[in-house]
């Protein structure tokens, strides 16, 4: 390894480092025990990159994800960049989506990444650490329970009815097409049944 190289490791791990050392810092601890008996906390100061840093300690004391609300939708990819020098913990985003066509709604990137969170969450597999926006916090989401209902695992080695979940893709509003090139549509040939998911 050169020696630009080790240190360049060795400043990426004091980084990672760095968000353990607020644990001693004065005010934190106590705004941690705040958040954990259910109010609020302030940390004064924080902006920019401190506010990433201070993400990356409190979501070490997280009982599950922590969600960083940001104001604009153009501060995510930021804040994410900077959380990653931070923390290893896994990221999501929950995206504010801008259709206003319900049926465009299925071929929408930004549709489908809040469908993928919300599978994400109700899965118990979510990500420790959420970055979203108030925008996209206000939005509606689908129920627990719709999403349950409107979801099917199949698995590899299951038998299935293949009318039965073809009729069950149309009232779920997938669109059967000759061939698969969007998200929401199927398309069956013969012993072949070819699925582009709403959330990939």
């Amino acid at each position: 390894m050169t020696k630009t190289a080790a240190a360049e490791r060795d400043a990426a791990g004091e980084l990672l480092a760095l968000s353990r050392r607020l644990d001693a810092y004065p005010g934190f601890p106590e705004a941690v025990e705040s958040l954990r008996a259910g109010h609020g906390a302030t940390l004064d100061g924080v902006w920019g990159s401190s506010s990433a840093l201070a993400a990356a300690a409190l979501v070490r004391h997280a009982p599950g994800p922590l969600v960083v609300v940001l104001p604009h939708a153009g501060d995510v990819d930021e804040v994410a960049d900077d959380l990653r020098l931070f923390t290893a913990a896994r990221q999501g985003r929950f995206p504010a989506w801008n259709s206003e066509d319900a049926g465009a709604v299925a071929r929408d990137e930004d549709w489908a990444e809040r469908l993928r969170l919300l599978k994400a969450l109700a899965e118990n597999n979510a990500p420790q650490l959420v970055l979203t926006t108030i925008q996209a916090l206000l939005q509606p989401v689908v129920s627990q329970a719709g999403l349950l209902v409107g979801s099917r695992r199949l698995s590899v080695g299951q038998e299935i009815v293949p009318d039965e979940l073809l009729q069950w893709l149309v009232e779920q509003g997938f669109e059967g097409t000759p061939a698969v090139q969007l998200p929401g549509e199927f398309s069956s040939r013969g012993g072949i049944l070819d699925i582009f998911p709403l959330d990939s």
